[in-house]
């Protein structure tokens, strides 16, 4: 009995640990697959989940973040509930995708969770778009007509290559490509400079039309916007010509009228003969138009002079005549100064200009006054008298010839009606230009400086700002000067003239 009780009991503990050692591995294998109160579910539809069970993963780049807990039958398309841990965020434009782990592994949802630009998917919220995988039974419907077909192919194989005159057909079609390799394996050999110079001419031409295509796409586009311009023109032609020709064929139109009328025939015939006349004298060199054609003299004098027109007008096209008018106002004084310039550009690197400006302040002069008078005793006085005329409101002028190298250019000149010069530096791609201007030297103050900026914005308008006369000696001559101005080239002086309205002429 004491035997029998051992027993008993050892099989007692056996069958306790190997309960254990299942639950163990029970909770090894749903660890991390529980649904807990803090997840958020998200629901994706597909048209076929088989083999798809709950309690099954759902994964994120191979790692789980939550678990199948339901799949439900919605509008004839399997609804799958997934539970997502709440440190993972999906957004709106997310993915899930039904895979399989092996050949015949478990099924298991993988999300590809979208973009953060997408909106944050919230609590049952559903997922865009849903992929399931090909069912085995049709990939091997599929495998099953590959079979069929590779059945088809071998059996007419067979029956082409089978039997000994297939086999002899089969060893002469060797025979023969054995016999072109050896052939074309000496060919290549004697020719190897040439087959050499070839790739090489190939590599250079390869190069030449990527570098004509990389530098000339917009040239390319245009050719063939224009070939398709003309192919739509040229199915209109064919169709009108149809027309015309359907319209002849029942007896109507002009041209059917040409055809019928003896009088119009006989007419164009007549001309026809005049045509050739014609021609046969200019072949004679007869007329004055027959020499043209036949003196190469007269087609070289002709030649000359059409080439001085065409260097004449490509000197006019490079020429270009810029309009400026800006005002600066002076702020110690409280004047506004007035610049009208006309710039004239003959060539990319040189221009002149000339200017009016209205200057408040005018321009001073100095004039010097000698007097002699006899005294009493007959000895001659001599008086002088200096004396500084201010003429106001007086307009001044400039003309200057300029030189320009990239982005600097220098100036000399007439500047407000005095020799002086300057310079000009851009920046920016030519949004801003600082300027310098050095005049008047030769005054009894010291000489006129002038240093601004201009700031190009919109397309014909710019800010002007600088110091003016900062060296004078007079305090009311320096001051800060801020201003607005405007340009026209000459092609929106073409725009603007050719906008003007003309009257009627009675």
């Amino acid at each position: 009995m004491r035997q029998k009780m051992g027993v008993e009991v050892k099989v007692g503990v056996f069958v306790f640990i190997a309960i254990i050692l299942l639950a163990y591995m029970t909770t090894q294998i749903t660890r991390g697959r529980m649904v807990t109160r803090d997840m958020y579910t998200v629901y994706a539809l597909f048209e076929n989940v088989s083999g798809l069970k709950t309690n099954s993963p759902v994964e994120i780049a191979g790692i789980d973040v939550g678990v199948v807990y339901e799949i439900s039958l919605d509008n004839n398309l399997a609804r799958v509930a997934m539970a997502i841990r709440p440190d993972v965020q999906i957004y709106a434009d997310a993915l899930a995708t039904i895979r399989t782990r092996g050949v015949l592994g478990d099924k298991f949802v993988e999300i590809n969770p979208g973009t953060p630009r997408a909106a944050k998917l919230e609590d049952k919220g559903l997922i865009a778009r849903g992929i399931q995988p090909t069912d085995l039974d049709q990939l091997m419907v599929r495998v099953g007509d590959i079979a069929d077909d590779l059945r088809v192919v071998s059996t007419s194989v067979a029956n082409v290559f089978g039997g000994p005159e297939g086999e002899q057909g089969m060893r002469d079609a060797f025979e023969n490509l054995g016999e072109a390799a050896v052939h074309l394996n000496q060919l290549v050999q004697a020719n190897t400079q040439g087959i050499e110079m070839i790739v090489a001419n190939l590599q250079s031409f390869s190069s030449d039309m990527a570098e004509i295509s990389r530098n000339n796409k917009e040239g390319i586009k245009h050719i063939v916007d224009n070939f398709e311009t003309a192919s739509r023109e040229l199915n209109t032609a064919l169709s009108q010509v149809g027309s015309i020709l359907q319209t002849a064929e029942h007896g109507e139109g002009p041209v059917a009228t040409l055809l019928q009328d003896s009088q119009m025939s006989e007419d164009l015939r007549q001309t026809v003969a005049s045509l050739e006349n014609i021609t046969r004298k200019l072949d004679e060199g007869r007329g004055t138009l027959g020499k043209l054609m036949s003196d190469d003299t007269t087609g070289e004098k002709i030649d000359d002079a059409l080439d001085g027109i065409n260097e004449f007008l490509e000197r006019f096209d490079r020429f270009q005549t810029v309009v400026d008018f800006h005002t600066e106002y002076m702020f110690r004084s409280g004047d506004t100064k007035s610049y009208l310039n006309l710039t004239l550009q003959p060539s990319e690197d040189m221009f002149y200009l000339l200017s009016l400006i209205d200057d408040p302040r005018g321009r001073t002069r100095t004039t010097e006054t000698t007097t002699r008078t006899r005294t009493n005793q007959g000895q001659w006085s001599t008086t002088e008298k200096i004396e500084d005329k201010t003429e106001k409101n007086r307009l001044k002028f400039s003309a200057q010839m300029a030189k320009r190298w990239k982005d600097l250019i220098l100036r000399g000149g007439i500047i407000e009606s005095t020799g002086g010069f300057g310079m000009d530096y851009f920046l920016w791609d030519e949004r801003v230009k600082l300027s310098f201007d050095a005049f008047d030297l030769g005054s009894d103050d010291r000489a006129h400086l002038k240093a601004g900026a201009n700031l190009y914005f919109l397309k014909n308008f710019y800010l002007t700002a600088g110091y003016d006369d900062f060296i004078s000696r007079n305090d009311k001559n320096r001051s800060f000067f801020g201003g607005l101005g405007f340009y026209f080239t000459d092609q929106d002086l073409k725009y603007l003239l050719s906008s003007v309205p003309l009257g009627a002429v009675d």
